[in-house]
């Protein structure tokens, strides 16, 4: 589930790079309508990473808590929304005080549920910290247009100013022969000096993608009915994100 992105130092610099990656603006309002929607009071955000949409939600009033995987992503979240709670935990197995109206998995953290056992372990934790007809709210990278994409594009590079320093990340994927769509991400992350690349991190993780279709199954097996499926262009690649309702 980890890798060294989200661990120590570099924790920082992915804070640092997704600031001009996303409009965490845009992001929160993207989120909020949908869970005002069905007139949700209590969200937990999984993969809450360095609390950028905590921040929107703290001062927007809502009954809102954090979980991630990276004590060190919590420790800037915390450090960043002193009012907000984070949870240091595994969305494959956690369990709140108390079930809440709203679940959302942002971030396309679910590339990091690389097998079946992931996901349906991820589902009945969600389902079982959902109030009756909660709603559980998550995004995924589209398997059927991003491996075509990357098979034509073997070196894909984000670049990012935060803070007045300049940061390069070189992304390289490569298919496995597994039975689910994996793929290995190796990732380089520089930063810009005296116009000189300076490598920050040499990173690696394994990470999955999926069809629409095999998540509308997992879904349909762990007792969630779609209400809707969204097809949203994000800051690098096309995802899914699907808003479904908890069965009784």
């Amino acid at each position: 589930m980890a890798n060294n992105l989200y661990t120590g130092k570099m924790a920082a610099i992915f804070d640092a790079m997704y600031q001009t990656f996303i409009d965490y603006d845009e992001e929160y309002e993207f989120y909020n309508t949908l869970i005002q929607e069905k007139k949700c009071d209590s969200v937990l955000e999984i993969g809450s990473g360095t609390g950028n949409l905590a921040k929107r939600f703290e001062e927007n009033n809502h009954n809102y808590l954090g979980l991630d995987y990276s004590q060190s992503m919590i420790d800037i979240a915390q450090e960043r929304n002193r009012n907000s709670t984070f949870i240091h935990g595994d969305m494959r197995n956690f369990v709140l005080e108390n079930p809440v109206d709203a679940i959302i998995i942002t971030g396309r953290s679910t590339s990091y549920l690389t097998n079946n056992e992931d996901v349906i372990d991820t589902f009945e934790s969600v389902y079982k910290n959902l109030n009756p007809n909660g709603i559980f709210i998550f995004d995924f990278i589209d398997a059927n247009r991003f491996i075509p994409f990357i098979k034509e594009n073997l070196t894909i590079l984000h670049e990012a100013t935060y803070e007045g320093i300049n940061y390069i990340r070189e992304s390289h994927w490569e298919t496995t022969p597994m039975e689910n769509f994996m793929l290995d991400w190796s990732a380089q992350y520089y930063k810009i000096v005296d116009s000189e690349k300076e490598i920050l991190l040499d990173d690696f993780s394994t990470v999955r993608v999926f069809t629409l279709n095999e998540m509308q199954l997992f879904l349909y097996l762990n007792n969630f009915e779609i209400i809707k499926i969204i097809d949203r262009k994000t800051y690098a690649y096309d995802t899914y994100v699907i808003m479904a309702k908890k069965i009784l």
